[in-house]
């Protein structure tokens, strides 16, 4: 089982770490229309995390045979910086 083991949640007087209450969420900013070639875009910043997304379309889709009326297929692409999360164990057998 995991866990934190001596991670220090809160000062001493009872706020976060980076200065917020208990109860008190991060900032949160949203911004729409911001990329003038998709048809809807949006700015997204939580705290720190920033999020950009956009939505292009309608288009066919590739390979065609994956096309269907009924359904549409969303591709998502996404970036992390390399330090954001620790380093992906796979799982099953290692040959090494």
């Amino acid at each position: 089982m995991g866990g934190y083991g001596d991670v220090k949640l809160l000062n001493d007087d009872g706020t976060r770490l980076d200065g917020r209450t208990v109860d008190e969420m991060r900032p949160v900013e949203i911004k729409a229309g911001i990329l003038p070639a998709a048809q809807g875009s949006a700015w997204v910043k939580h705290g720190l995390n920033v999020a950009v997304v956009a939505v292009y379309g309608p288009m066919e889709a590739h390979p065609r045979k994956i096309q269907r009326q009924d359904r549409a297929v969303l591709d998502v692409r996404y970036n992390m910086a390399p330090f954001s999360t620790s380093d992906r164990i796979r799982p099953g057998f290692n040959r090494r």
